[in-house]
């Protein structure tokens, strides 16, 4: 019985140490995701991973919901100035995401239409190319 109860908590400190050590590293990759498209704020070259993207996105939701929350208790015009102090490196991360499933940065501008958004979550769900493409990143 005794042999029985240890090697169940053998079991449940390393699922507990292997949940830990996800979370670590899932945080970790947010932060550098965040950093790297502040760093590359007005970069609209290159290419930026599917998991820079939606950690950047993470991040913005994160933050609008943060903000919407202290807009109740203190004074509005938080989300409106913190939308606005992202919505460079958001086009960017944006462009570079498209840049790295092979597509021009112009299908950006779908985002002006309402029936645009669908299209450009299916491309920055999609994997990107491996290989050098049209756009030499």
């Amino acid at each position: 019985m005794i042999l029985l109860v240890m090697k169940m908590s053998e079991r449940f400190i390393s699922e507990i140490d292997s949940l830990y050590n996800f979370i670590v590293k899932f945080v970790d990759d947010v932060i550098n995701s965040v950093t790297s498209c502040f760093t590359r704020y007005f970069d609209f070259e290159g290419r930026s991973s599917r998991a820079e993207f939606w950690h950047w996105q993470l991040f913005r939701i994160l933050l609008f919901l943060s903000l919407t929350f202290l807009e109740t208790i203190l004074f509005s015009g938080l989300n409106f100035t913190f939308n606005l102090f992202l919505l460079i490196p958001e086009i960017s991360v944006s462009i570079r995401r498209l840049h790295d499933i092979n597509k021009s940065g112009l299908w950006y501008l779908l985002t002006f239409t309402i029936v645009g958004i669908i299209p450009l979550i299916y491309f920055y769900s999609l994997k990107g190319d491996e290989i050098e493409n049209n756009y030499k990143y």
